[in-house]
């Protein structure tokens, strides 16, 4: 591996994609003076060979190679192709850190077995989890440590427009097939451990398919979660599939997706990645906050700094584990 610390990080780059092009790509050729890409893979070689050349990098039709290769310092896994967490298992033989978008918690076995194995060798290892680092959320964060005081009650409501692999990566896309338990439940039951420093001490949840052909496809296309904390927070969720061809316009008429937070010393009202709207006996104050640097130069600059041993936001293995777990529960018990 180069000196991480003192020049740029090499960075291959596993399976292309919307989610690549929209985030992670335009972020990296930004932070051109922290990170090189040096190598990218696609089970469909032509749009590897493509983006090579674009890129003027290495295209390789081998995931080992990629993983092995003296120019690669760490990994990029963005996308669920064929060869679904195979890649992690190469980056833990290679002693290589992981940036890794994949939904883990839809793999429950193997993540527990990789987790072992990158704790073993402590290998840096970072799931994307996008909702920690929104401006919303680390200014709500800064107003419950002074202002506002510990969290009473989180109410929050979640719409998705549908999976689509051409729309920007946001907080009302998936981008890619899952459950909406999976995406986005485990990245909101992340938020809400990071927001309130706890460990909750149960979870339920009830599921419905609105549409025949949205439960068959996708999975229920209505979650509802309730996480209870030690210290007696709540969090409710509800996340919905919104079915454009059968409910046409109808969104305009409904309810904007938000979260109500309830405090020690006021409340708030949260609008994924960039509004805040907060009251406390000085009145009422609404922000909307700073988008720059993108999400994916700020998940790219924490994936350094865990490289680098430095302090980051970014969520730990026990964090990607204890979400696995929660979900797995949930699964099992609905």
């Amino acid at each position: 591996m180069s000196q991480v610390g003192k020049e740029r990080i090499l960075i291959g780059v596993i399976g292309l994609g919307r989610l690549w092009e929209a985030r992670h790509r335009p972020a990296l050729l930004r932070l051109c003076d922290q990170f090189q890409i040096t190598m990218v893979y696609d089970q469909v070689a032509r749009r590897a060979e493509r983006e090579a050349r674009q890129l003027g990098c290495a295209a390789t039709r081998s995931m080992m190679e990629l993983v092995q290769s003296d120019r690669v310092d760490a990994v990029y896994l963005l996308t669920p192709q064929w060869f679904g967490l195979h890649p992690i298992g190469l980056c833990v033989e290679a002693r290589k850190p992981v940036y890794s978008a994949l939904a883990l918690a839809a793999y429950p076995c193997e993540v527990d077995i990789l987790a072992q194995r990158i704790k073993s060798h402590a290998i840096p290892f970072m799931a994307e989890m996008p909702r920690r680092c929104y401006p919303a959320t680390l200014r709500l964060r800064e107003l419950l440590a002074t202002t506002l005081g510990r969290p009473r009650l989180i109410v929050g409501q979640v719409r998705l427009q549908g999976f689509d692999r051409y729309g920007d990566p946001g907080p009302s896309r998936q981008t890619a097939p899952a459950t909406l338990l999976i995406d986005p439940g485990c990245n909101l039951i992340d938020w809400s451990r990071f927001l309130v420093g706890e460990e909750p001490s149960e979870i339920r949840g009830d599921a419905a398919g609105l549409l025949s052909s949205a439960e068959s496809d996708w999975g229920p296309d209505y979650q509802q979660l309730q996480l209870r904390f030690p210290g007696g927070t709540i969090v409710s969720l509800w996340i919905a599939r919104y079915q454009q061809n059968a409910w046409g316009e109808a969104d305009q008429f409904l309810p904007r997706p938000g979260f109500q937070v309830y405090t020690e010393r006021g409340a708030a009202w949260v609008e994924f990645p960039d509004r805040i709207r907060w009251w406390d006996d000085q009145g009422s104050h609404e922000e909307l906050l700073p988008m720059e640097p993108t999400m994916g130069e700020r998940l790219a600059l924490q994936f350094a700094g865990l490289i680098r041993g430095e302090s980051s936001l970014c969520p730990t293995l026990d964090d990607v584990l204890a979400t696995s777990r929660l979900v797995r529960g949930l699964s099992q018990n609905p």
